[in-house]
């Protein structure tokens, strides 16, 4: 299995040959494939989006899949706290060795007025106290690099995603924080296939961010990822 690079599906991959890309993913030996959680596609506003819980039920259909599974990320404030672990978190939680990423949202790909202002760290201490984690198996990291997330990144070893930006930036973020391993969630970056070739240290993951396409692109587009 290729453990550090993964994928993050584009908004509509499961309105066309769902089940064949999926194979294609797994006998590539992905490492694991991300949901993002927007009512708006971030690689196309003009297309069409996923539902988080159905498509983690469709992934979930096969087990012959290798690939793991995460979410990249859950945005926190979309619903109420005992909603959120009900009927997202706690189902995720039973998902073996799933990565869980939590966001605050984000309004660039948000277009819902209801939003809620969840307690990020006490999400996080109710995760921790609730479910373990590890590095290798179930995961937990938070999505952007404001000072509050890096606090929370520090004070309890979990790892964080950085959406593009500068690649040194997230590099020197992980070196301030290596007095504070074992990390129970990894350090990765969602890049572009035109930024394939950034160099990150061996245990940052690299989640690629695919756009929309039909499947002959979608084949290129990942062979172009693992070339």
């Amino acid at each position: 299995m290729t453990k550090n690079i993964s994928i993050l599906l584009p908004g509509s991959f499961f309105e066309e040959k769902s089940k064949e890309k999926l194979t294609y993913l797994s006998n590539k030996k992905i490492g694991c494939i991300y949901l993002f959680d927007h009512s708006i596609n971030p690689a196309d506003d003009r297309k069409s989006v996923y539902q988080i819980k159905k498509a983690l039920s469709q992934l979930q259909h096969n087990n012959d899949y290798e690939f793991g599974l995460g979410v990249c990320v859950l945005n926190i404030n979309r619903r109420k706290k005992d909603l959120l672990f009900s009927q997202f978190i706690n189902p995720m939680m039973e998902i073996k060795d799933f990565r869980l990423g939590l966001g605050t949202g984000d309004t660039r790909y948000e277009k819902n007025n209801s939003r809620y202002s969840n307690d990020l760290e006490l999400i996080i201490t109710d995760l921790i106290n609730q479910y373990s984690f590890s590095i290798d198996e179930r995961n937990l990291f938070v999505g952007g690099t404001s000072k509050h997330k890096l606090d929370l990144v520090n004070k309890y070893s979990i790892g964080v995603n950085q959406w593009l930006g500068n690649s040194q930036e997230l590099i020197s973020i992980h070196k301030g924080n290596l007095a504070t391993e074992p990390f129970i969630g990894r350090f990765s970056q969602c890049l572009t296939i035109r930024s394939r070739s950034i160099d990150l240290p061996k245990s940052f993951e690299k989640i690629f961010v695919l756009k929309d396409s039909n499947v002959a692109k979608f084949y290129s587009d990942v062979d172009k990822i693992l070339s």
